[in-house]
């Protein structure tokens, strides 16, 4: 053979082993992706019905995150009703996820299981992001360690080292609406006042800082940074926190990342104002004090802190904003009549003893119950942050393999008919007299990892109703251009992308009592 037709020859050879080469990885790719597309970590759970509509490699992803126009829970019950079951499955990305919409099942799972219950998903670019996070990490032993001592440090037994701190931020808000409002003349918005007061008294509680003793600007670019994490926890919006094979493109600085830095930056300048204050020789009650007292390290103190900061201004606001709501309506002004003087019967008729009293004690059962009714009612956390399973759970025909995930449909539950009543899906302010269920509803959880504030969360959002009805008599606006308070148990919201649903704004004119009186109590205290 000629060394041309050799060389032809070794060519055609090399050139069909390349095109097999290629042709056998090209066919190995697609046989990869198709198995890639349809799989899930875990396989179908026996007996629980599985939602249709799965797209390859995202699941049903594409029917959450907002994208319907509806949040997660409201979609969730209507998966539950189309199957006729109060628990389906779905699949999120490659996880094979466990929906619960019934109030009973989740109580016997989130609690009666509360061991197997106590994980949480692993959910890239975010929790690995962010450090000690109490509510989005699994539950390791430095988890549980933090937990434990944030649990001693918001204990009953420490509240009283606190009230200096929150007295005077509830004083500044009814003060500010006072002014601000002109004494009933204008209609105003309150939850921008209630969001700062919120921080302010868990800036108080963590750092023994008050919002008006720093830098305002510092403040606000500090709860943008918190508002922009809060945003994207748990959220169903980012399709790379489910898909691994979108993880394999790099990304670039991402939201999460950049809010975290702008975050820490804070928090180093206030533990630095803690401990030049400490240094000097004062004495400063607060969680940080009780956390060093404990040995954490200050990785996990600020980790602790940070995780009870990201959630306080959205339930205690959102739930004081609420319940304003509620009762400057027309169907909720007899209650705000109802509970002013019910505050006064049990302080004597004592104005003064009520107001200095708010935050020390739970003397009107009526101020418990509109708490707990405005958190049933208006979920603001519709879905709970998700739970995988540390243990393999046998309940009742089903059976859940360790490590798969749940999610707490709350909104639903929260309604659910079995539990509360056929009036479950109206508000009603009596709903909690003289029922002290240790589990009234789902705003914060259940079981082993429910949240660690849970208690002074209520005892502030009471304190502050309480002093906001000492001060004002408040009602809807009367002219047509201003936005009436939305009190629909889904509608009031308007965000759907996102685990937090803050309320729609809405105002309010408040008008105060005596006038005499509460300029009296304002310049009293130190604001």
């Amino acid at each position: 053979m000629s060394s041309s037709l050799r060389i032809d020859y070794d060519f055609g050879q090399s050139l069909l082993s390349s095109i097999g080469f290629l042709t056998l990885t090209g066919t190995l790719a697609i046989i990869y992706l198709i198995h890639e597309s349809y799989r899930s970590n875990f396989p179908r759970v026996k007996g629980i019905p599985e939602v249709s509509g799965a797209l390859p490699f995202i699941g049903h992803l594409h029917l959450l995150g907002g994208r319907s126009g509806e949040n997660d829970a409201t979609v969730f019950t209507e998966w539950c009703k189309k199957l006729n079951s109060p628990i389906v499955q779905c699949r999120l990305g490659d996880q094979r996820t466990i929906i619960v919409s019934d109030f009973a099942i989740i109580k016997d799972l989130w609690v009666g299981q509360s061991n197997s219950m106590i994980h949480k998903p692993h959910q890239p670019g975010f929790v690995d992001k962010l450090g000690v996070d109490l509510t989005g990490s699994p539950m390791t032993e430095q988890i549980r360690k933090c937990r434990a001592a944030a649990m001693r440090a918001l204990g009953k037994m420490s509240w009283p080292k606190y009230w200096h701190h929150l007295e005077p931020s509830s004083a500044k808000l009814v003060k500010d609406v006072y002014t601000k409002g002109q004494n009933g003349r204008l209609s105003m918005d309150t939850y921008a006042y209630l969001r700062m007061v919120a921080f302010d008294l868990s800036l108080s509680l963590t750092y023994g800082a008050r919002f008006n003793e720093v830098d305002n600007n510092f403040m606000i670019n500090f709860i943008k940074a918190i508002n922009d994490i809060s945003a994207v926890r748990s959220s169903t919006q980012t399709y790379r926190h489910f898909v691994p094979l979108l993880r394999v493109i790099p990304e670039a600085t991402s939201e999460t990342i950049a809010a975290e830095r702008r975050r820490a930056k804070h928090v180093d300048q206030l533990y630095k104002s803690f401990t030049d204050r400490v240094a000097a020789g004062e004495t400063v009650d607060c969680i940080v004090a009780s956390l060093g007292a404990d040995k954490l390290t200050e990785e996990e103190i600020h980790g602790t802190c940070l995780s009870l900061l990201q959630a306080a201004p959205d339930t205690v606001a959102s739930g004081v904003y609420q319940t304003l709501a509620w009762l400057s309506s027309p169907e909720g002004r007899p209650t705000q009549k109802r509970a002013y003087e019910a505050i006064l019967d049990a302080y004597g008729g004592d104005r003064d003893s009520a107001w200095k009293m708010a935050f020390r004690e739970d003397r009107v059962p009526l101020i418990t119950s509109l708490n707990k009714e405005t958190l049933r009612q208006f979920t603001f956390t519709p879905y709970a942050t998700p739970r995988r399973t540390s243990k393999d759970i046998k309940y009742k025909d089903y059976f859940f393999p360790e490590g798969i995930t749940f999610i707490m449909n709350a909104q639903e539950a929260n309604h659910d008919l079995k539990q509360f009543g056929e009036d479950a899906w109206q508000y009603n302010p009596d709903r909690y007299m003289g029922n002290n269920d240790p589990l009234p509803h789902l705003a914060f959880g259940a079981g082993a990892r429910i949240c660690p504030a849970v208690a002074i969360s209520n005892r502030l959002i009471s304190a502050i109703l309480t002093r906001m009805i000492l001060a004002f008599d408040f009602t809807e606006p009367e002219e047509g251009d201003a936005r009436k308070p939305s009190i629909d148990p889904i509608d009031f919201s308007d965000v759907y992308n996102q685990l937090v649903a803050h309320p729609r704004f809405y105002d309010a004119k408040f008008t105060a009592r005596d006038k005499r009186w509460l300029e009296h109590i304002c310049s009293e205290e130190k604001v």
